[in-house]
């Protein structure tokens, strides 16, 4: 296929011919985070209707206040720290989140929320214009902007869909060896083309969550994740780390019922698997290893307090009575439905419920703590162990 050649293409272009083939991780950090043309930084609508994905927290606002109840349980076990308690969020989208996570606590606990600062780390100028005309007016002086984790932090760090959008490097099992994914430009189209692995962690990735796959085929891995994690783990002196997303452990991740790999694009709400078209105006994606995000967690001193995914997790906040009550009033108002119908899509089990997982990690306890989110546990303790290591399902 002949491409146009926006300014985004050329770039990729030109590297790529003064350097030879690029990763495909090159290719996707460029395609979404260049700063002035890649796709997060760029001023299209992103999120909603107009955009090109749903999250959760736009489908409906119980998300947000739920989530904001789960939170509040955790703020009152850190209280006896004298400093400021932190709520840090990676990757805040719109502001949708932490606005209906403040309210929730402006309204329910006012003087912890007098107690609380909620920092974004937020790289994309474009997302941080659109928290900052939700935020500041509500929030002046609660609401922080920074460029990457603060260090020696007591709090709360928290994800939503966030893991999922860093590049990945995509890699091919055959014949029991592993190749990396490049992409090359010639005939004034770019190419695909296989070469030995770019960087040495991912050689002995699949040792490191203690499996591998079955059959030869295609998958991702996410190093970039991983350094995340760990920065995350080194930063926090105490607290709590939420990690909502779409993923499994690594034996589901890398079945051979996921032999193509999970890697996806979003444009105008449609799905595809094509990376080379919409350069830099589409979302790219793919499904987060939760297993080794626990083990580099725990390698910094963070414990698993629970894995599970998002029915189960809203269920053990309360959501159950939040649709009873919205359902009593169906008969009432068209509204109502609509309020229904989008807390269900949040719970569905085709949907948002099954595919979305929650892993929790605790740090600086010295003993595990109870949190409602997980009163319902979808799966055992050790689901995210290798299979040999599992009790009975």
């Amino acid at each position: 296929m002949i491409m146009s050649q926006s300014p985004l293409i050329k770039i990729i272009r030109n590297e790529i011919i003064k350097q030879g083939p690029i990763s495909f991780l090159r290719f996707m950090e460029l395609a979404l985070y260049h700063p002035e043309f890649g796709y997060y930084c760029s001023p299209r609508d992103k999120i909603g209707p107009k955009g090109d994905y749903d999250t959760s927290p736009s489908v409906h606002p119980i998300f947000a206040t739920l989530l904001g109840k789960q939170m509040l349980q955790m703020i009152l076990v850190l209280q006896s720290e004298k400093e400021k308690i932190a709520l840090i969020e990676f990757g805040a989208g719109e502001g949708t989140l932490c606005h209906g996570i403040l309210d929730y606590l402006q309204k329910s606990a006012p003087d912890i929320f007098s107690k609380v600062t909620y920092i974004i780390i937020e790289k994309s100028l474009s997302f941080q214009a659109r928290q900052k005309e939700q935020l500041v007016h509500f929030y002046p002086n609660t609401v922080l902007w920074k460029d990457q984790m603060p260090e020696n932090q007591v709090g709360i760090i928290l994800s939503n869909e966030f893991v999922d959008a860093l590049p990945v490097h995509r890699m091919r099992f055959e014949n029991q060896s592993l190749k990396e994914l490049y992409v090359d430009y010639q005939d004034n189209q770019f190419k695909e083309l296989f070469q030995p692995p770019s960087a040495p962690p991912l050689l002995s990735y699949f040792d490191s969550v203690h499996t591998k796959p079955e059959k030869d085929g295609d998958c991702e891995i996410n190093l970039a994740a991983l350094d995340w994690m760990r920065e995350v783990g080194q930063s926090l002196r105490k607290g709590f780390v939420l990690t909502i997303d779409y993923g499994y452990p690594a034996h589901q991740i890398y079945h051979p019922s996921h032999n193509r790999g999970t890697f996806l694009c979003y444009y105008n709400h449609t799905v595809c698997e094509d990376p080379y078209t919409h350069i830099g105006e589409q979302d790219m994606t793919s499904h987060v290893d939760f297993t080794s995000l626990a083990k580099v967690g725990e390698a910094v001193g963070l414990q698993v307090s629970g894995f599970t995914d998002q029915t189960h997790f809203l269920m053990g906040l309360g959501i159950a009575t939040e649709m009873q009550t919205v359902a009593d009033k169906m008969h009432e108002s068209d509204n109502a439905q609509k309020n229904f119908l989008a807390m269900k899509e949040l719970m569905a089990h085709d949907k948002m419920g099954k595919v979305f997982k929650v892993l929790i990690q605790e740090k600086g306890f010295t003993h595990s703590i109870a949190l409602d989110g997980l009163t319902f546990r979808a799966f055992p303790k050790d689901a995210l162990m290798p299979l040999s290591q599992q009790s009975t399902f």
